[in-house]
C-alpha cells in the first residue's frame, strides 16, 4: 500500500481545571507517517503519551479531545466504532512507553 499510515492534524487534548475551565495538555500537534517507525521524544509532561493514547483511543473519560483529522491506514478514527478501535489495538497499533522493560517481553 502507498500513502499515509497515520495522519494527525491539529490534535488538542484538554483537562478541566479547578476554575471550571480547560487546560490544554496537547496543543495543535500535527504529523503524518508512512510505513516507517516513529519515536516521539520530549520532556516529561510534554504530551508524548497523550498523543499516542489519542491515536489508540485510550484517553481517560475526563479528557476532552479535539482534532481536525485522525486516521490510521485510511480509517477515520474520529468516527470509528469502539469495536473497530479495539480490534486495531495490539494487533495493528501499539505504543511502547518510556520504560520498555514493562512493555517488551524478550520471551515472546
Amino acid at each position: 500500500m502507498t500513502g499515509k499510515l497515520v495522519e494527525i492534524e491539529n490534535l488538542k487534548v484538554s483537562f478541566r481545571n479547578d476554575e471550571g475551565g480547560w487546560n490544554e495538555a496537547v496543543r495543535g500537534v500535527s504529523f503524518s507517517l508512512g510505513r516507517e517507525k516513529l519515536g516521539i521524544v520530549g520532556e516529561s509532561g510534554s504530551g508524548k503519551s497523550l498523543t499516542g493514547r489519542s491515536l489508540l483511543g485510550v484517553l481517560p473519560s475526563y479528557a476532552k479531545i479535539s482534532v481536525d483529522k485522525l486516521s490510521f491506514d485510511g480509517i477515520d478514527l474520529k468516527t470509528a466504532s469502539p469495536k473497530l478501535r479495539r480490534s486495531l489495538r495490539g494487533g495493528r497499533m501499539g505504543m511502547i512507553l518510556q520504560d520498555p522493560k514493562f512493555s517488551l517481553n524478550p520471551v515472546l
